[in-house]
């Protein structure tokens, strides 16, 4: 498996997996300057890739954030955090 890295903050960002298979079912890149970490989202639901080795902010987080969102992209609610990208994967399955 390639990791899949994405440009956030000018460096490259290593997204710990193989973001196609998101591409897949319809997800894009929603990083914006100023998130937490890189999203990608679809109509339904945005995934954010974090990094706690690297950033403060998200020690004791797991690697996958995901959460719902509206037509407008802005959050409605978390629904759930995961180290396993096949569980991000099953989540956005269920919500392409």
């Amino acid at each position: 498996m390639t990791n899949s890295t994405v440009k956030w903050f000018d460096e490259d960002y290593d997204l710990s997996c193989d973001v196609s298979k998101l591409e897949e079912l319809g997800f894009k890149n929603s990083t914006w300057h100023d998130d937490i970490a890189p999203s990608y989202s679809n109509h339904t639901l945005q995934i954010f890739f974090l990094n706690r080795r690297k950033f403060k902010d998200h020690e004791g987080r797991s690697k996958f954030s995901i959460n719902k969102i509206n037509e407008h992209g802005e959050t409605l609610k978390h629904l759930y955090e995961t180290d396993y990208f096949y569980k991000v994967l099953q989540l956005a399955e269920e919500n392409k």
